[in-house]
């Protein structure tokens, strides 16, 4: 129900809640990209679920996969900036979700979900070797 919340109000820009994190860590490797083992451990998913984010992503035109220069059998994932607008458009409505799942969820409901989901990031961060926070979510 929570992840419907957050689609319907991507939706205007196209997105879909798994989707956004991508992006959002794109921003964050800046222009140089990430590879896709790099991004895959930002975003704490597996490298089958990164792919199956990206196609769609890169189809859209919102990001870029391209071979790494330093290792040709590397893939880097780079932001366009169709995908910079995208993610500054996506920011106010991924806000109002987060007020609606507040208001839904209560103050306190949110804290003990967001506690919740801090604990499974951390088992399965721990599990794959690389750090992550599921903050902010909302």
């Amino acid at each position: 129900m929570i992840a419907k919340i957050y689609d319907d109000a991507l939706r205007p820009v196209g997105l879909q809640l798994t989707q956004l994190p991508v992006l959002t860590a794109l921003a964050v490797f800046g222009e140089a990209g990430a590879t896709m083992n790099a991004l895959a451990q930002a975003v704490v998913m597996d490298r089958t679920t990164l792919t199956r984010n990206v196609r769609p992503l890169e189809k859209a035109g919102l990001l870029r996969v391209a071979r790494s220069a330093e290792d040709a059998r590397a893939r880097v994932v780079l932001l366009t900036r169709a995908g910079e607008r995208t993610l500054e458009a996506a920011f106010p409505l991924w806000e109002s979700a987060v007020k609606r799942v507040r208001a839904t969820l209560g103050a306190e409901g949110l804290a003990e979900l967001q506690a919740r989901l801090d604990e499974v990031i951390a088992m399965r961060t721990s599990a794959v070797g690389g750090v992550a926070s599921s903050k902010p979510t909302g």
